[in-house]
């Protein structure tokens, strides 16, 4: 019996240990990503008084600075501290790659949500008090924050897998490429065209069907991540 509660004390000692490593290293990264989170909300809201006044000007804005909020993150945090051989000290620490993924996957999420979310909020604001209101306009933002969140989730595991620069290219060219693409095919499916210009706000299935896709890759491309981490024995 004194060997199993043994067993299990240091068990327990072991995970309060690795939890308390992992809030460390994302508090760390969040520091470092403080003027990231700070820029990007400023600029996002000065693009939405933009819009008022010139309109697609302010959209195009909007957009720009979630995306490279986006690029940002996962470049500075993952891809710079592998070129620059940061990645080094977390050697000398009690962690595995699976906990430094995770660790690494929090900060970022959080370092690219909190602004996000309050830019949402802002924009859907921005959509109920304008004159007429503009509801029709609500589930195509939402869709489109959306894919941005896919976007990000699937580089952000991208250069976690690869570390690589060619691949950091290639993931930040495609998911830039989707979001032209996505603004001008989205726009025009059935269950959102005929309602967009509308004064209510309609999540038809087609909707529904958007949203369920963005969240299977986001979880899908973090759920690949985290598994190839768990296979790895070593961070390099």
């Amino acid at each position: 019996m004194s060997t199993h509660t043994h067993v299990s004390a240091n068990a327990s000692t072991s995970a309060s240990m690795n939890a308390s490593m992992i809030r460390r290293l994302v508090t760390k990264d969040l520091y470092l990503y403080r003027w990231f989170i700070v820029g990007a909300t400023l600029a996002g809201l000065a693009s939405l008084f933009v819009s008022g006044l010139h309109g697609m000007t302010g959209l195009i804005l909007f957009m720009t600075t979630i995306v490279a909020l986006g690029i940002f993150i996962a470049m500075y945090g993952i891809l710079v501290e592998r070129k620059e051989k940061t990645l080094l000290f977390v050697l000398s620490l009690p962690v595995t790659p699976l906990q430094y993924a995770t660790a690494k996957v929090f900060a970022a999420l959080i370092a690219f949500l909190v602004p996000v979310l309050v830019l949402a909020a802002a924009a859907l604001s921005y959509n109920v008090a304008f004159d007429p209101p503009l509801n029709g306009e609500i589930p195509f933002t939402v869709v489109t924050l959306g894919l941005f969140l896919a976007n990000f989730c699937f580089l952000v595991a991208l250069l976690l897998v690869s570390g690589a620069e060619f691949w950091a290219v290639a993931g930040v060219v495609l998911t830039n490429l989707t979001v032209p693409l996505f603004m001008n095919v989205v726009v025009g499916l059935p269950g959102i065209r005929e309602y967009i210009q509308g004064p209510v706000a309609v999540w038809s299935p087609t909707i529904f069907a958007i949203l369920g896709t963005e969240a299977t890759v986001a979880v899908l491309s973090l759920g690949i991540a985290f598994y190839v981490q768990s296979r790895r024995t070593d961070f390099i």
